[in-house]
C-alpha cells in the first residue's frame, strides 16, 4: 500500500511543477489602471542627536550663525539655508526650511521668526531650541516625524541682529530698535550720547521722578537713564542708538492704529516710512514668496499671546478663542494664568486706536492671509518690578527719585532657566504644527482609460487634518505645472470632503505615468501618479490550478488510505 501512495504522490508531484511552468511561462497579461501617491526615495537617520554648542547661554550673531551652520552641516537632509537680506550693518538675515528635502513637492508651510526686538533675546533661544527639537525627533518621535515629511517649517531666529550684539556685547539690555542712527538732539552727529553704565555694576539703571508732595500719593513725572555727558552739552542720554521699532514697520494701518509714538526718540517709533528698514523689507520679501496659515512671531515682557484685530476687537473671534482655551490645557497652568489670557484690548471694541499701528501680525493678516499670525509672548519676570527691585535714591518734600535695574530680568530668564523654560513653552510649538493645516488625501479611479484622448474618472476623499484651522483656499485639482484641472471647496477644521475629477489623458499611459496633484498654496500640492499596472493571469492561474493539485493529492491519499 505504502508503494501505491508513493507512486501517487510522485504523478500529483510531476502535475504540480508541470502547472507550475505553465503558469510562470504563460503571458496571458491583463492591464489595470490606478492611481497612486507618487513615490519618493526614503530618507534613513544619519545623524546623532543634536546639541547647541552655547548651552545655557545668550548667543550673539556670531554665535547663532554658528549654530545654524553647524546644524545645516549635520543634518542636510532636513535642512536648507537661505540669506534673504542683511542688516543695516549687513549682517546676513538667514531662515531655515525644516522639511524632508527627498519629498521635493510643495507641502504645507509654516513659520517661526524671532527676534524683532534686540532686548528680547529669548526669542532666539527658544528658536534654536526648536529646531533642535525638530531634528532630534525626526524618526523617534511618528508625530513630529509626519510634521517634518509633510511641511515647510521655515525659522528665521533672528531678525535684529545688529541690535542683539549691543545687548549681548555691551550690555544695553534697552535696546528695542534697529540700530540705523539719528541725530536725536540736532547737533549733526549721530548716537553720540548713549546710556552707560557709570557705576560699573554691569547695569545700566534707570530713575524714575516722581512728584512727591502728597507723599501718599505720589505722581509720576518722567524717567531718565544713568549716563554721562559725551558731547559736553549739559545733558545726558539725548542721542541714543537705535532708530525704528521693527514691529511697527509694517504697512498695515501704518501711522494709524495705536501702540506707536511719532518721536524718533521713543520705542515705539514706527519709522519714516513703511519697510523703511532692511530687516522688514528682507521678511517682506521672503514673505510675499509663502502662504501661511498660522505663523507666530516670539517676543517676550508682556504675558499674553497676542492675535490680531480690527475695528470690532479680534479679526477672527471663534477661532481666537478657541486658541487661547487650547493654550490653557497644553502649556503649565501657571504659564496659562498669568500669560495667555486675552486682555481687554482683544475684546470687541468699536475703535480703530486698537488696531496695533503697522506691526508684523496686522500685515500678516491683511497683507499675506494668515489666519492665525500670533505673537507668542514668551516670557515677564513681574518680580523684576516689584517693590524689592526698587530703591529710592533720593526723597524729599518735593520729589522722588527711584532706581531700576532690572531690565535685563525683565525680559528674559537668567541664563541657567533657559531650558526649563523652553520645556514650558515647547507645547506651544508643536501645536503650530498640529494646525497648519494639510491634507489626508484617498484616490481612486472610476472610469478608466490608457490611451491619449481617453476619459479618466477620479473620486478624491479629503480630510483636513488640522483641528482650529480650514484649508484657508479651495482644494484643487491641477497639472503637473499647477494648471487649473478643477477646483472643490475650503474644507472647514478636522472637516472633510470628496471631489469628483473627469479628464483627459493628454498621452498613452504606455509612454508614461500622468501626474496630478492636489491642494492649494496654503497647504501644499500632493501630487500622484495615474498609471497602467499589469497582471499577469498565467502566473494566479498557475498558483491556483497548483493548489488545486495539492489539495486533490492529498484527497486521494486519503480516500485510498479509507477504502483500505
Amino acid at each position: 500500500m505504502d508503494g501505491l501512495k508513493n507512486k501517487i504522490k510522485s504523478i500529483f508531484t510531476i502535475l504540480f511543477f508541470l502547472l507550475m511552468i505553465f503558469g510562470f511561462s504563460n503571458k496571458t497579461n491583463a492591464i489595470s489602471i490606478v492611481i497612486e501617491e507618487q513615490v519618493f526615495h526614503e530618507l534613513t537617520r544619519s545623524w546623532e542627536n543634536i546639541t547647541l554648542l552655547y548651552d545655557n547661554y545668550f548667543h550673539n550673531s556670531s554665535d547663532v550663525y554658528q549654530e545654524i551652520n553647524r546644524f545645516h552641516y549635520l543634518v542636510p537632509d532636513l535642512i536648507d539655508m537661505e540669506t534673504i537680506g542683511q542688516s543695516y550693518q549687513g549682517k546676513d538675515l538667514k531662515v531655515l526650511k525644516i522639511t524632508n528635502e527627498l519629498k521635493t513637492y510643495q507641502k504645507a508651510k509654516t513659520l517661526v521668526v524671532g527676534h524683532h526686538h534686540g532686548r528680547e533675546q529669548i526669542s532666539i533661544e527658544a528658536a534654536l531650541r526648536f529646531i533642535i527639537h525638530l531634528l532630534n525627533s525626526y524618526q523617534k518621535d511618528e508625530v513630529l516625524t509626519n510634521y517634518i515629511d509633510t511641511q515647510e517649517i521655515y525659522v528665521i531666529p533672528m531678525l535684529n541682529p545688529d541690535a542683539l550684539d549691543i545687548v549681548i556685547n555691551e550690555g544695553n539690555h534697552w535696546l528695542r530698535k534697529n540700530v540705523r542712527p539719528f541725530d536725536d538732539d540736532g547737533d549733526l552727529e549721530f548716537d553720540e550720547d548713549q546710556r552707560e553704565d557709570v557705576d560699573g555694576d554691569g547695569k545700566i539703571s534707570s530713575f524714575d521722578v516722581y512728584n512727591n508732595t502728597n507723599p501718599s500719593y505720589p505722581i509720576y513725572m518722567y524717567s531718565y537713564y544713568e549716563g554721562i555727558d559725551n558731547d559736553g552739552d549739559d545733558q545726558i542720554n539725548e542721542d541714543m542708538v537705535g532708530y525704528t521699532d521693527l514691529n511697527r514697520n509694517y504697512d498695515a494701518f501704518w501711522r494709524e492704529g495705536g501702540g506707536w509714538d511719532p518721536d524718533p526718540i521713543s520705542d515705539s517709533f514706527p519709522g519714516p516710512t513703511p519697510f523703511s528698514e532692511p530687516e522688514t523689507q528682507a521678511f517682506r520679501d521672503f514673505a510675499l514668496q509663502h502662504r501661511f496659515a498660522m505663523a507666530y512671531s516670539l517676543h517676550s515682557g508682556i504675558n499674553a499671546t497676542y492675535f490680531t484685530d480690527d475695528e470690532g476687537g479680534w479679526t477672527e473671534y471663534v477661532l481666537y478663542k478657541q486658541m487661547v482655551d487650547d493654550y490653557r490645557e497644553i502649556l503649565p497652568s501657571s504659564y496659562t494664568s498669568m500669560y495667555h489670557e486675552p486682555s481687554t484690548s482683544h475684546k470687541p471694541i468699536a475703535d480703530l486706536s486698537y488696531i496695533l499701528s503697522g506691526s508684523w501680525d496686522t500685515w500678516m493678516y491683511q497683507k499675506r492671509g494668515t489666519i492665525a499670525p500670533i505673537t507668542f509672548e514668551l516670557y515677564r519676570n513681574l518680580s523684576s518690578i516689584s517693590l524689592e527691585s526698587e530703591t529710592i535714591v533720593e526723597e524729599n518734600s518735593t520729589h522722588k527719585i527711584i532706581e531700576w535695574t532690572e531690565i535685563y530680568g525683565y525680559f528674559n530668564p537668567e541664563k541657567e532657566f533657559i531650558n526649563a523654560l523652553w520645556e514650558d513653552v515647547k507645547p506651544g510649538f508643536d501645536y503650530l504644527l498640529a494646525n497648519t493645516p494639510r491634507l489626508g488625501i484617498e484616490a481612486w479611479i472610476e472610469l478608466k482609460g490608457f490611451e491619449q484622448g481617453d476619459e479618466i474618472g477620479l473620486s478624491l476623499a479629503l480630510d483636513n487634518l488640522s483641528p482650529r484651522i480650514e484649508t484657508m483656499d479651495r482644494i484643487g485639482v491641477f497639472e503637473e505645472d499647477l494648471s487649473l484641472i478643477k477646483n472643490g471647496t475650503r474644507i472647514t477644521a478636522a472637516g472633510s470632503d470628496s471631489l469628483q475629477v473627469d479628464l483627459v489623458l493628454p498621452h498613452s499611459l504606455e509612454e508614461q505615468g500622468y501626474i496630478i496633484k492636489v491642494g492649494n498654496e496654503y497647504i501644499g500640492f500632493k501630487p500622484f501618479e495615474i498609471k497602467r499596472k499589469e497582471v499577469r493571469y498565467g502566473l494566479i492561474i498557475g498558483l491556483s490550478v497548483a493548489g488545486l493539485v495539492s489539495l486533490g493529492s492529498g484527497l486521494g491519499i486519503y480516500f485510498l488510505v479509507r477504502r483500505r
